[in-house]
Formats: C-alpha cells, sequence, structure tokens
C-alpha cells in the first residue's frame, strides 16, 4: 500500500541521518552515562577508598598500671571494621617513619610523643601528635586524623567520668576505689570503641527516617542512586522521545520547501494518505526510539522497567503524546529554519516545565511536579515513575489516559492545519 511505502520512505531517511540517530539513541544515553560516571558508578554500593598505609612511632612509656593510649590508638587503626582500607605498621625512629613516607612505602607517620598517655588521662597540657603524610594523598590522611581527634575526645570523656566518680564518692564520704576505677574506664573504652566502630565504620545506618509515600511519588531514595539513575534516563528517553516526535515532522517542510511535496500531490494518491503515511513514520520512529532506549538501560544501566503492562502502558502513552505534540508544534511552523527554534527552544522550555531536568533530585517542592502535569512531559514522567518504583497497575490509568486525550487532539489539531494548509 502507498501509504505504508510513504511511512517506510520517511523511516529511511531519518535512520541515514546521522544527526537523528544521534539525538534519538547517542545523547540521551551519553548525558545519562556521564552522570552515571561523575558518581562513579552509582547503585554498586561498594566502597572504592584506596588502602591507607599507616607507620605509628610509639614513644610513649605509660606509668604502670596507667591506660597505654598509644596501645588503643594502635589497636583502633587494626580494627577489622577498617582493616580493608588502613593498613598500619610500627616503628621506633621517627626518622625512619619519615623516609618511609618520603619513599611512599607509607601514606602517613603518626609520630606519639613522651607522655602522651599521661597528657590525655591528667587533663594536664595538649599531646601533640605529629603528622606526616605523602603530599599526594587526601582523603586516607584526613579520615585518620579524624580518628585520631576522635580518641582523644573519647579519653577526655573517660577523664570526667573518673572526676565525677571521685567527686560523687567524696559527697558520700567513701575512700577511692581503684579496682573500681580500673573497671571504669575498661567498660567507658569498651562502650567508646562499639561506639565509633557502629557510627563511623558499620555499613548500617546509625538513625533512619522514613516518611510514608506512595509508589507514584516516590522519586527513589536520597541514598538509592540506581533508582535515580533509572529516573534520569528515564527523563532523558522522553525528552528526547518528544524532540524526535517533531523532528520526523520536519520532513514535510523540507519537501515543501524543495518542491518534492508539490510534485507527489500531482500523483493519483490523495493527499490524506500521503499525510497519514508521514504520520505513521512518525509513530514507529518514536517506537523504535523507545524500545532501543529501554534496551539500552537494561544492559548498560541494569535499569529494571518494572511489570510488562506498565510499560507498555508508559511506551504507548509516551509514543502518542510525542507524536501528537510533534505534529501540533510543526504545523504551526512555516518554514525549516523556524523549526529550529521549536526544537531548540520550545522543547526545552517544555522539558523544564515538565519535570524532565530535576527528576531525581531529592526534597523537590511539589509544586514543580505539579507545574509539570500542565504539560504533556509531566504526565509521561508520572507514567514513568509509577512504571519504575513497581507500583499496581491501578496506578497507571490515569496518566495514560490523559496521554492519551491529550496526544489525540493534539494530532487532529495538527493533522487539520496541515490538510487546510497544503490543500
Amino acid at each position: 500500500m502507498k501509504i505504508f511505502d510513504i511511512a517506510f520512505k520517511d523511516l529511511t531517511r531519518s535512520f541515514r541521518s546521522l544527526f537523528a540517530i544521534g539525538m534519538m539513541f547517542a545523547a540521551p544515553l551519553l548525558i545519562t552515562a556521564l552522570i552515571y560516571l561523575a558518581f562513579g558508578g552509582m547503585g554498586s554500593g561498594e566502597a572504592d577508598l584506596p588502602a591507607t598505609r599507616v607507620v605509628v612511632v610509639d614513644l610513649d612509656t605509660p606509668s604502670k598500671g596507667a591506660p597505654d593510649m598509644a596501645q588503643a590508638l594502635i589497636e583502633m587503626f587494626n580494627d577489622e571494621s577498617v582493616s580493608s582500607w588502613i593498613k598500619v605498621s610500627t616503628v621506633k625512629d621517627e626518622a625512619v617513619a619519615r623516609q618511609m613516607v618520603a619513599q611512599q612505602e607509607a601514606s602517613l607517620a603518626v609520630i606519639l610523643p613522651e607522655g602522651f598517655s599521661q597528657a590525655l588521662m591528667s587533663g594536664e597540657g595538649s599531646p601533640e601528635v605529629l603528622l606526616v603524610q605523602d603530599p599526594t594523598l587526601t582523603i586516607g590522611p584526613m579520615v585518620v586524623e579524624n580518628m585520631i581527634g576522635s580518641l582523644i575526645d573519647g579519653s577526655a570523656g573517660a577523664r570526667i567520668a573518673l572526676q565525677t566518680d571521685l567527686e560523687r564518692r567524696q559527697e558520700l564520704g567513701l575512700p577511692p576505689d581503684p579496682a573500681g576505677m580500673q573497671v571504669l574506664m575498661q567498660s567507658y573504652q569498651d562502650w567508646f570503641i562499639d561506639f565509633q566502630r557502629s557510627l563511623y565504620h558499620s555499613p548500617q545506618a546509625a538513625v533512619v527516617t522514613v516518611a510514608p509515600s506512595t509508589a507514584v511519588e516516590q522519586d527513589a531514595q536520597a541514598g538509592d542512586l540506581g533508582n535515580i539513575l533509572s529516573l534520569i534516563l528515564a527523563g532523558q528517553m522522553i525528552f528526547f522521545s518528544f524532540y524526535t516526535g517533531a523532528y520526523s515532522m520536519t520532513s514535510i517542510l523540507d519537501e515543501q520547501e524543495q518542491g518534492t511535496l508539490a510534485r507527489l500531490f500531482t500523483t493519483p494518491t490523495d493527499r490524506t494518505l500521503i499525510l497519514a503515511g508521514k504520520f505513521i513514520s512518525v509513530i514507529l520512529l518514536v517506537i523504535v526510539q523507545a524500545l532501543v532506549m529501554m534496551v539500552a538501560g537494561a544492559l548498560v544501566f541494569g535499569v529494571e522497567w518494572g511489570q510488562p503492562v506498565n510499560i507498555a502502558l508508559a511506551v504507548t502513552g509516551q509514543v502518542v503524546a510525542a507524536t501528537g505534540l510533534g505534529v501540533l508544534l510543526i504545523s504551526l511552523v512555516r518554514t525549516s529554519s523556524q523549526s529550529g527554534i521549536v526544537l531548540g527552544g520550545g522543547l526545552t522550555f517544555l522539558g523544564m516545565i515538565g519535570g524532565l531536568f530535576t527528576v531525581g533530585i531529592p526534597a523537590m517542592p511539589k509544586v514543580f511536579n505539579q507545574i509539570g502535569l500542565f504539560t504533556p512531559h509531566g504526565w509521561v514522567l508520572k507514567s514513568w515513575r509509577a512504571c519504575l518504583a513497581g507500583g499496581p497497575v491501578g496506578e497507571m490509568w490515569a496518566p495514560f489516559l490523559v496521554l492519551l486525550a491529550m496526544g489525540t487532539i493534539m494530532f487532529f489539531i495538527g493533522a487539520a492545519i496541515f490538510r487546510r494548509r497544503l490543500a
């Protein structure tokens, strides 16, 4: 049939254009990939902190029976919770430790001075811990420095606990209890170590606050980078599908300016069939783009698009809306030079209003979502949110019916304008 011949001709024209291929497939995937790489591979959930080699010089000689805070520091570095990225060793000579750092055999040298334990436990004076680090490193040494500061703060807490115990005993007329003080110190030290391990090294969050939300309203949890990536890719797919719908219709403008459309109208083929063939090519092109983007998203980024029925409703709504808006916009344009403004400015503005460029950003004001529903872009995004969240089919029908109505109305208005102009 001639209608399909015309559609196939326009499809071939689009797929022969490197610009069209780039805008349909390469651009949305490239933008998503750049965001993915900017976060070091989103959704992996694995730490990639390089190993920090720490060498400790222990010059401290605590008195007999007194806590050895230098040894406590070394034990903290040897704790199993940080063993995957801190490798600690000890030497007796400061010069040797400095040389190890200079030769990059160690990332950081920690030099504990004489009287380190006494100063911490008595509160008299401030222990000056000397840190010598490889100047090419930043994160590892900074974390180690914070760990040392945490230990010093903990010792201050232990000292306050001992002072409080002594003061209470004096108030009650009780003599000091060295054995009890030792138990108190050990208990505090055990608690503090467990607290620090849980707070800084445990993979479990210390406090989690969860606000109730429906599947449609979930924009992915703040820490769930995998869901955010899925929404970003969906937003890019939506934006460029509308671009494809409008760009495909510019073939009418090109053929009109080149005179080929007028020659085509001189043939026995009805003009309605000619326009129908071009409209079908737009629909098929947007469908192909959506399918390719979904397959690429699943293979490259591991996106789980949702249930088959939900996907079918989301894709259908997107295709109808993108085709309808494309036909309407290009019907209002007289020349191909004017189409550049519509494609570059108009569709970008609608995409921004529709929320396609802020999708995935946590804690966005709800008013932005409400404004987006004044555009077909916002309704398509609402549909894909429900689909990606794995919501029930019932959540898909409202956006699907709205998109079906909007796309159909825009399509018939644009088609009527084309028929009147080309009559």
